[in-house]
């Protein structure tokens, strides 16, 4: 062997790529792997931990090119393999690790602009994004790669592989399919353009939420418009105040943003109505005006129903959804359909319930509700119903405590142990100590995943739970790498990931006391991170979260009842004062109104999968042309309360259907939840700290990710199909 071609066989190896790569690499691919060796692309070092004060948008602009490179050398030494020549490993598995560092330059990018966005990120992603299409682009015209594929998923072999990996096989040629690989080039090119049109128009849409949340603020001078708001919160108003410039120790101010900690709590708790709609109306600036998103939306669906039908679906929903559990576009929308109308009897009631509630309330004859006051009269609602105050338990929340106690339920079911790393968050060119993680931000922690029969590192995930300026609303888990699987009896890498969320942050004076929705929003997330750390597959490609998208909220709301049980109260919630546990009678009341209003927050969720099917399928009867507020409201006015003033679409703000997974999918959320009320009838009837269940949930379920199909997990897991009724029954809406 020549020395440079044991030089290259070397660096493949210390980088983990398939032999198959190292054959006759030309000069600039040897470049790039003798640059990566020498760690000049932090994007993807090989290391464990990204160093994130390294990941400039320079840097991405010179890692994503260098890893363009890489992927189309591996792209081409596939293309070249010969029928007589071709097995698993110089196939299909090589094809799943042709784009690895492509793919982490993009996670990254994406991840970092979600938490710590900035003009460098947007303009960057916006470069690159077209590249990266043209990419895609290449494969799908790659005849050579795909007669490479073709022929080797019909050759005897892959019958004598393992269940995973004929899975994998049949899945990427379905995946090659369904991308168009089998249209003509005339064809394949619209296509392109057609996802170039997207991607652009996706950020844009991103941007506009993003900087129309900013945008927007109100600022009180008179502390009797913040009636009926808490202390802890008045101090973090007028702190936010301080750190924007307004008001002073002598004159002081408060400022409410569009932040879910902001003016989501002042339409729930101020007893003053005219704060209370000014806060609405500000909600009504997202995505409009300046930043309006209409016409996005509009183009955004044209384009993808021309995208479904050129690669032969007769609508974008059933592009989406042939492969998942649900089948079709037509069978999710009629499980939204036939869901709303089992809810509906119940949901005209509650809706009379509420009108009747507000008229006793405010004396004024009312048949229809102020969209500013639903918020604040649902919670006085249930107040009342339950004699119970949701803050009251805001005390025994203290952030810190419910982590750790969150940790110790699921360690016990899952038989791990959770340990903190120190962490670091340094400045581009400063150097991080050598034992800590270095994170994008201060206040970013970060834990490892231990398994406690094998004493395996299983993985690594960080946790950034408190809002700031530039990071996203809401929260999600982000995956920033699984694990290879092990060889020769030893352990596979640890995965590496990140739960995000904006819950209340601390005071100037105190800690962080978390809402119970905070709490329930922590447990969903980490419920994911569940299904990422406990992961344990054949191939990469099935790890974690990658399922069929209307099972992987699965794991995610089953998570979410230990938040309501006492069993799970008696791990977190303790007096952040005198560390006494919170009452049983006052644990029973939370879990007590949990199911307030069932049909009224089953419908409200409902209505968004029945417009976002409606959009992806019929868009062009119901709302090509229209107003899209107008539109909107007119589809779903059978199912929502009456109200005084309308309000704008969702769809203005609803990143999930529109740069997210969840476009023509946001029946899922329901349809998990479905399979989460079922499955949970499990630790109902053994346990809900049943380890035996626990182990059984983490061995069917969240070990397999997409190894098998969802159906036959659930199945091992349960012993059955589903009972599609089981969250009806468990809310109390049918028997």
């Amino acid at each position: 062997m020549k020395t440079q071609a044991i030089i290259t066989t070397a660096l493949c190896a210390l980088l983990g790529v398939p032999q198959l790569f190292a054959q006759q690499a030309p000069p600039a691919v040897q470049k790039v792997q003798q640059a990566i060796q020498a760690g000049e692309h932090p994007f993807f070092n090989k290391g464990m931990y990204p160093e994130w004060s390294k990941l400039t948008p320079e840097q991405a602009r010179t890692d994503s090119a260098a890893a363009m490179v890489m992927a189309r050398h591996r792209l081409e030494a596939i293309s070249n393999i010969k029928p007589e020549e071709a097995t698993f490993e110089n196939t299909f598995l090589a094809l799943s690790h042709a784009q690895d560092e492509l793919e982490k330059v993009q996670n990254r990018i994406y991840h970092l602009k979600t938490v710590a966005d900035s003009d460098g990120l947007r303009q960057v992603q916006e470069e690159l994004m077209p590249l990266w299409n043209e990419l895609g682009a290449e494969v799908l015209a790659n005849e050579k790669l795909w007669a490479v594929l073709r022929s080797a998923a019909a050759q005897p072999w892959v019958q004598e592989l393992s269940p995973a990996r004929q899975r994998y096989v049949q899945q990427v040629i379905q995946n090659f399919h369904d991308q168009g690989a089998d249209l003509s080039p005339e064809q394949k090119e619209r296509k392109k353009e057609i996802e170039d049109e997207m991607s652009m128009l996706e950020l844009e849409f991103g941007k506009n939420v993003q900087d129309s949340t900013e945008a927007w603020e109100l600022i009180i001078t008179d502390p009797a418009a913040l009636a009926g708001m808490s202390a802890d919160w008045l101090d973090k108003a007028r702190e936010d105040a301080r750190k924007h410039v307004h008001g002073d120790d002598a004159a002081p101010a408060w400022r409410i943003s569009l932040r879910s900690t902001s003016a989501y709590e002042v339409l729930r708790h101020c007893t003053v109505e005219a704060t209370r709609k000014a806060c609405w109306e500000g909600t009504r600036t997202i995505g409009t005006g300046q930043y309006d998103n209409a016409p996005i939306v509009a183009r955004i669906m044209e384009l993808r129903r021309e995208l479904a039908e050129l690669l032969g679906f007769k609508t974008f929903a059933d592009l989406t959804t042939h492969r998942r559990m649900v089948g079709s576009g037509e069978n999710a929308l009629a499980f939204v359909d036939g869901m709303m109308q089992k809810v509906k009897p119940a949901f005209d009631a509650e809706c009379a319930q509420v009108l009747d509630f507000v008229e006793k309330r405010t004396g004024r004859v009312t048949t229809a509700l102020n969209p500013w006051d639903r918020s604040f009269y649902l919670r006085e609602m249930s107040e009342e119903m339950y004699n119970f105050d949701a803050d009251s338990i805001r005390p025994y929340l203290e952030s810190k405590r419910l982590v750790d106690g969150m940790f110790d339920i699921f360690a016990n079911l899952y038989g791990i142990s959770f340990t903190e790393l120190p962490t670091q968050c340094v400045k581009p060119g400063e150097k991080p100590d050598a034992i800590a993680i270095e994170t994008w931000h201060p206040s970013v922690k970060a834990f490892a995943v231990t398994d406690d029969r094998t004493g395996q590192h299983l993985g690594t995930f960080y946790m950034d739970l408190f809002p700031r300026s530039m990071k996203r609303e809401g929260a999600w888990v982000m995956p920033l790498g699984y694990g290879k699987s092990g060889e020769n009896g030893q352990h596979r890498a640890p995965h590496l990931a990140a739960l995000v969320g904006n819950m209340t942050p601390a005071s100037a004076d105190g800690p962080a006391l978390f809402s119970h929705r905070d709490a329930v929003v922590l447990f969903h997330e980490f419920g994911h991170m569940m299904h990422v750390m406990l992961s344990n597959t054949e191939l990469e490609a099935h790890a974690g979260t990658g399922v069929a998208w209307d099972f992987v909220e699965l794991p995610s709301q089953i998570c979410e009842n230990w938040a309501w049980e006492p069993e799970g109260i008696a791990s977190f919630g303790y007096h952040y004062q005198h560390a006494t546990p919170m009452p049983e009678p006052l644990a029973a009341k939370l879990k007590a109104s949990r199911f307030f209003m069932p049909a009224t927050s089953n419908m409200g969720q409902l209505c968004i999968a029945k417009l976002d099917l409606e959009m992806h399928m019929h868009y062009d009867e119901k709302f090509k042309g229209k107003n899209l507020d107008a539109a909107t409201r007119e589809l779903l006015s059978n199912w929502q309360i009456a109200y005084t003033v309308p309000g704008n679409s969702i769809m203005r703000t609803l990143r999930h259907c529109i740069t997210g997974g969840y476009c023509a999918g946001y029946y899922s959320y329901k349809w998990a939840e479905v399979l989460a009320a079922d499955a949970y009838t499990r630790f109902r009837n053994e346990g809900v700290m049943n380890r035996k269940t626990g182990s059984d949930f983490r061995n069917e379920i969240l070990s397999k990710g997409d190894s098998q199909s969802a159906a036959e997990i659930y199945r091992n897991f349960m012993g059955r199909d589903p009972n599609p009724d089981a969250l009806l029954q468990m809310q109390g809406l049918c028997k």
